[in-house]
């Protein structure tokens, strides 16, 4: 589809999706200063080395790959069903790049390759659901913030 026949919901949805990578994106690669000198291989070894350092980080790192399981698995057969193309480069970008970047970009390709009929019809959030993504958002944005400032 193109973009000239977006809907108003899909445009805004594509342009969220869009801000939600690049502040996955921000917030992400704010935390790799440590790493860039060692190079790509050993920066690897270190950061995965310290997703072991403590129960937190271990749990963090535990929870987001069966979630990658999960998102990785569906995003294969909606790809699919979709005949999107170039699908397969979200599985490294989502590994060495950043996994909560890579599934809006996804997200903003799947809107893209929706037919009109079916993006119009589905979607449909109530206002308690949008209360729920605010506040997500809102925390993710928060200790995103934080996150940033310490390092």
């Amino acid at each position: 589809m193109s973009t000239m026949s977006l809907t108003r919901r899909q445009t805004v949805l594509c342009t969220l999706y869009a801000l939600i990578s690049l502040a996955a994106l921000i917030g992400t690669a704010s935390q790799l200063k440590p790493y860039l000198p060692l190079g790509f291989v050993n920066a690897n070894i270190h950061f995965w080395q310290d997703t072991l350092v403590n129960a937190a980080s271990r749990f963090i790192t535990v929870d987001i790959m069966f979630v990658f399981l999960v998102c990785w698995h569906w995003m294969l057969t909606e790809a699919r069903r979709l005949k999107m193309r170039a699908y397969g480069w979200y599985f490294p970008a989502s590994l060495f790049i950043a996994f909560s970047a890579t599934l809006p970009i996804f997200m903003l390709h799947r809107e893209l390759a929706r037919p009109a009929d079916e993006a119009r019809a589905a979607d449909r959030l109530g206002l308690l659901d949008w209360l729920s993504v605010v506040l997500v958002a809102a925390v993710a944005l928060g200790y995103t913030w934080r996150a940033i400032t310490m390092a």
